[in-house]
């Protein structure tokens, strides 16, 4: 249809008389008739009434006849002026067309496209409606200037008559889809049906201004009427979508780009002739049509709601540099009426309200409408420490909430995805792994970070807003920040976890194991020796920690005495099989497990084997110190074995060795064997262990000595 339209254009000015104009003439005469200003406007609705209109066709007309008659053109350097030199009329070719014609064109084209590939979008939809209607109209009014726009001084008079017709039809048209869109957009202020009230109202007018029926000009009375209605009418959609900020955007956005459309199009091609300023616009009227393609954009964009959330601050940007702009203009006029015959003072009156009433008038505006509108974490880190750090008995959940309400504002906040739209509020139900703008800006989508859940933050600032990508990276950088200070949190207890199980388990092993033998001597100066050894191993156990180193052979030479004295006190033999072992120096930690573990056998065999002998066999393969440990004894004796060989495990997993626990049977008794690592390398936390019951914040209480 655009291509119909454009082509219908062209062929109407080609072939019709033309005659090139010498640089820096203009046409003064036709034949013998003498040329006007009024004879050479662009637009004849700039006359004040139908009669100046009928005689301005009437007389084209006649320059038009004139032209076909073969009669030459004359060219002055001015208008008025005799004749310098004249110009036979030929036939007009595609190459003389002038570019404001094929702007026309192309402006009427392009809204025409945009209209069709919104209605394509949601052809539904009534106020796509409404704007497919302004689409369709524009290349009307917009095609048909063009071409008597374009016209080489004139055209038939039924014809410029017609085309005037067409222009005043699309333009009513154009009118009525306007009213039509803000009835329907973003919500239908009334049914589909009332839309055909503006239609009748409106079409009788236009039927009489294309008749002339009445004395004076309606058309600039019914453009007039329409274009208030649809400001009235967007008034009450901005009220009514005060709740609904993605439509409160989308209808921003589209009323900005309406009035930055028409105020550029008047204020440039309008209102310097209607103010005598000018005897045309500052810019032709071909080129002045593009500003109503960059209201149909506008409009478009608004209707399709394309990342409106992005649009949303840029918006208030355009509201607030066109207000400015108007003030300035405003300010400028009355001082200028006021103090006309006294131009320094109406300077120095600007320039001092300019620096005392309008800056500081623009920063408000700025900072009231645009920097407040963002949000930040500054002063949360309180807040931020005291959820992150809390536990869930004490109301995580709710304080988490909390802090999202006094950060973003939002009306609701509840679980994202299909917990919400079921209505559960369900912890496991899925969420985001980051956070992300849903449903075009009206929801933002927190992930766990937590620890109850992702949440879904809806309608931002109460529902005066959108959220935007500010919103997203603000979350986005709360989320790593409540993230690593409970991963900080939770390591620092796993610290304290790890050291409290090593302090129960060497109180377990080795003081329950001094303990048992001071419990079983006789003697009261060994007595005495054992419970000294065993305060000393305490402050070991507590001031030591991992730190310091043992000598291998002297460790397992102590050991093996200690051992020998514990089993001989119960009438049990050691066969403790001699091997050599190098002068090599082990870590405490490893000096700590190997005491630890030989101390619980021996307590083991002690209190439940029966046995007679007990076999230790101590072997070093390179850097790893392989340990088995037997006796023969009753492995069933005892139903349950303690901690005792749990600890074991656990002690030897630690060091990156493994540990093998068999039970052999009758007159056999257990047998264990240990592989343990002597390198220099960190030990491995102890995982799988069970903290000890805590005896006091801090320190855990020791399992019974009895293994």
């Amino acid at each position: 249809m655009a291509l119909l339209l454009s082509v219908g254009a062209v062929l109407m000015l080609l072939g019709r008389p033309y005659a090139a104009a010498p640089p820096g003439m203009v046409p003064v005469a036709v034949g013998d008739l003498t040329l006007t200003p009024g004879d050479l406007i662009e637009e004849p609705d700039q006359l004040p009434d139908y009669a100046a209109m009928r005689d301005f066709f009437a007389r084209q007309d006649t320059l038009y006849s004139a032209l076909t008659g073969g009669a030459e053109v004359g060219f002055a350097p001015a208008p008025e002026m005799a004749a310098e030199i004249r110009v036979p009329a030929r036939p007009r070719r595609l190459g003389d067309l002038p570019a404001p014609f094929f702007f026309q064109l192309g402006v009427g084209a392009l809204a025409l496209l945009i209209g069709a590939w919104i209605f394509a979008l949601r052809p539904r939809d009534w106020g796509v409606r409404m704007f497919a209607l302004t689409g369709l109209c524009v290349p009307v009014f917009a095609m048909a200037a063009a071409v008597y726009s374009s016209r080489f001084i004139a055209l038939p008079g039924d014809l410029f008559r017609g085309l005037s017709g067409v222009n005043h039809l699309g333009a009513g048209v154009f009118g009525i889809g306007l009213v039509g869109l803000f009835l329907m957009y973003p919500r239908h202020l009334v049914r589909p049906v009332w839309l055909w009230v503006p239609v009748a109202v409106f079409g009788i007018g236009i039927a009489l201004d294309l008749t002339h029926a009445v004395p004076v000009k309606l058309l600039d009375f019914i453009v007039m009427t329409q274009t208030l209605l649809a400001l009235v009418l967007a008034v009450v959609q901005w009220v009514l979508s005060r709740r609904m900020p993605l439509d409160r955007a989308g209808l921003r956005y589209l009323v900005l780009a309406t009035l930055i459309g028409v105020s550029c199009f008047i204020g440039l091609s309008v209102m310097p002739v209607a103010l005598g300023l000018s005897e045309q616009g500052l810019l032709p009227q071909g080129y002045a049509f593009g500003f109503f393609l960059i209201m149909h954009l506008g409009i478009a964009m608004g209707l399709a709601r394309y990342r409106v959330f992005e649009l949303d601050r840029y918006a208030y940007l355009v509201w607030l540099w066109l207000g400015s702009a108007m003030l300035i203009i405003g300010l400028d006029a009355l001082l200028l009426m006021l103090l006309h015959d006294q131009p320094w003072t109406s300077l120095g009156l600007a320039l001092l309200v300019a620096s005392f009433v309008y800056f500081p008038l623009r920063q408000f505006l700025f900072s009231r409408f645009v920097s407040t509108r963002s949000v930040s974490l500054a002063g949360r880190m309180p807040d931020i420490l005291r959820v992150a750090m809390m536990p869930m008995s004490d109301g995580r959940d709710g304080a988490w909430d909390a802090l999202l309400r006094r950060i973003w504002e939002p009306l609701s906040i509840g679980r994202p995805g299909m917990a919400e739209a079921a209505g559960v509020d369900d912890p496991s139900a899925p969420h985001a792994e980051r956070a992300t703008i849903a449903e075009q800006g009206l929801a933002l989508d927190l992930p766990d970070c937590a620890g109850v859940g992702g949440r879904q933050l809806r309608y931002a600032a109460a529902g005066r807003r959108l959220f935007g990508e500010d919103d997203k990276a603000l979350a986005a950088t709360l989320c790593e920040l409540v993230t690593m200070i409970r991963q900080s949190a939770a390591a620092f207890q796993r610290g304290v976890t790890t050291e409290r199980d090593r302090i129960s388990r060497d109180m377990h092993d080795n003081i329950g194991a001094q303990m048992l033998s001071a419990l079983h001597s006789s003697d009261a100066g060994r007595k005495n020796e054992l419970l000294r050894d065993a305060l000393n191993d305490l402050r070991g156990i507590i001031d030591a920690g991992f730190t310091g180193q043992f000598n291998l052979q002297d460790l397992m030479a102590d050991l093996r005495g200690e051992a020998m004295e514990r089993l001989s006190d119960h009438g049990i033999r050691l066969d403790w099989q001699p091997l050599p072992l190098p002068d090599l120096p082990v870590s405490l930690a490893h000096g700590n497990t190997l005491r630890a573990v030989i101390r619980e056998a021996v307590s083991n065999v002690i209190r439940h084997a029966r046995c007679r002998t007990m076999r230790i066999a101590p072997e070093l393969h390179g850097r790893e110190l392989h340990l088995v440990l037997s006796d023969d004894g009753s492995a069933g004796a005892s139903p349950r074995l303690g901690n005792g060989l749990e600890n074991m495990r656990v002690r030897i997993l630690a060091l990156r060795g493994s540990i093998s626990i068999v039970e052999a049977g009758p007159d056999h008794g257990f047998h264990i064997e240990i592989l343990v690592p002597l390198d220099s390398a960190e030990p491995a936390p102890a995982s799988g262990a069970e903290p000890a019951a805590p005896l006091s914040p801090g320190i855990g209480a020791p399992p019974p000595v009895t293994p």
